[in-house]
């Protein structure tokens, strides 16, 4: 692969924050979401107005609470720092809410809000991740082409987002990942901070091989 990476654009659940901060099993169960469906599109699919009503109610109260104990992921504010330091512009892509992101960061000791250039949500897009509307909104917003883009996160959606618009990807796995992306990301990294010399061995020219850990 040889390409050079203008912009990172991160996960927030799971990515930026520490693994396991929103009960997902317990979002589906309270709302009656099968287990194979996706929440948000579950939601959207409800019947009635009434029943999406209920159910975003329902959604927003986890994500409160979930924004509320998160912490940042081991490296995260390392990363983000360092991406500062050699002007590599930062974005986050979620399928939360931004004011769930905002109370996160609040809990973060070196990185705010104002260190990331855009942050795309559900808010912003017809179509959330897997699809990559948002990687390519993101994209246009920080003025860099998607393949300058590098996509990170921790869940197989981000990597088929980022594929699928044609960015560069890397997988993060943590102990609770249950399912690896097909097709595989470009790179698989079991923490934050071995994205920094990802990064500069593609801005350098040089190709390195990064084994994927199974």
């Amino acid at each position: 692969m040889s390409l050079s990476i203008r912009a990172v654009l991160f996960d927030f659940d799971g990515t930026l924050t520490l693994p396991g901060s929103i009960d997902f099993a317990g979002i589906k169960k309270a709302i009656r979401c099968p287990d194979d469906v996706p929440i948000l599109e579950f939601i959207e699919g409800q019947p009635s107005v009434a029943d999406q009503r209920q159910a975003w109610r329902v959604l927003k109260q986890f994500e409160e609470a979930a924004a509320q104990c998160s912490r940042p992921n081991e490296g995260a504010e390392e990363l983000v720092r360092f991406l500062k330091r050699r002007h590599i512009r930062r974005g986050i892509l979620t399928r939360n809410r931004r004011a769930s992101v905002e109370t996160a960061l609040n809990n973060f000791a070196h990185v705010r809000l104002a260190d990331f250039n855009v942050i795309i949500t559900r808010d912003h897009v017809q179509r959330p991740k897997p699809d990559p509307e948002g990687v390519l909104l993101a994209a246009r917003r920080l003025r860099v082409p998607a393949a300058t883009l590098l996509m990170v996160g921790d869940y197989r959606y981000d990597i088929e987002a980022g594929q699928r618009a044609g960015a560069p990807t890397v997988f993060l796995e943590s102990s609770l990942t249950t399912r690896l992306p097909s097709p595989p990301a470009d790179f698989t990294v079991c923490t934050m901070s071995e994205i920094s010399n990802i990064i500069d061995g593609l801005n350098s020219g040089r190709k390195k091989a990064y084994k994927d850990r199974k």
